[in-house]
């Protein structure tokens, strides 16, 4: 199984600095797309009890049309680190369990520890963002384990970081096909996926790391073929 280690970004390249210009434009574009389909969106609400039969049908389509723009700009905007973030206290212990029970169906057959540290870890940040982060990463770590003999393990631990301040770390380890180096170094830019193509449309992971980093945050990928994968988070801690 593979150990955590401390990882050391590689030297920026040009392809590096290309992207992120598409992404800051991506969520340049994405903020004033958003205003107009939310302006769109809110002005045929308006009209809903005016219409009816065909009328209503086509009308329903539009505002489905409509509603489809603000999906997608919201995805654009989370690529550019740009999500609206509805930030409170929560307890991240509390959350991981949510989640991983919802997720319980698709990990059936699944050997899942967890080993979560024996105190309230409090973070500040969206509980929902928080919450599909930790399905999304569950449900990778699933879909990259064999369909028998899969093992799961979540684990949460204090962490002090170089500013004096304590993070949550938490970490997700599966024993799944892993990934090469070029790969894992990849798997959080935009429209990269490390799924099948058309199966994956290479949101997922892009999205999670653009949530951590708003709530002050990190995350790192650790990978090698045949040895499974392992996700580390870390969100600074907060006062009770």
């Amino acid at each position: 199984m593979l150990e955590q280690r401390k990882n050391f970004s590689p030297d920026r390249s040009p392809e590096s600095d290309k992207m992120d210009a598409l992404v800051q434009l991506a969520g340049t574009v994405s903020h004033e797309l958003n205003n107009i389909f939310t302006a769109v969106a809110g002005n045929l609400s308006l009209l809903d009890h005016e219409l009816e039969g065909d009328q209503l049908a086509t009308f329903q389509d539009i505002l489905k049309a409509a509603q489809r723009g603000i999906d997608l700009t919201s995805k654009l905007q989370a690529f550019a680190g740009r999500q609206n973030l509805t930030r409170r206290k929560i307890e991240i212990h509390r959350v991981i369990a949510k989640a991983l029970d919802a997720q319980r169906p698709s990990l059936a057959g699944v050997n899942l520890i967890t080993a979560l540290a024996g105190e309230e870890f409090i973070v500040y940040t969206d509980e929902t963002k928080l919450f599909d982060t930790i399905a999304e990463l569950v449900e990778n770590a699933r879909a990259a384990m064999p369909a028998t003999g899969g093992r799961l393990i979540i684990q949460t631990a204090r962490q002090m970081h170089g500013n004096g301040r304590p993070h949550a770390l938490l970490s997700i380890s599966d024993n799944g096909c892993g990934m090469a180096s070029d790969v894992s170094a990849r798997a959080t830019e935009p429209l990269f996926t490390t799924g099948r193509q058309g199966i994956k449309a290479g949101w997922g992971l892009r999205n999670c790391a653009g949530f951590i980093r708003q709530s002050g945050g990190k995350m790192a990928i650790q990978s090698a073929p045949g040895q499974g994968t392992i996700v580390s988070i870390t969100l600074p801690l907060e006062s009770a």
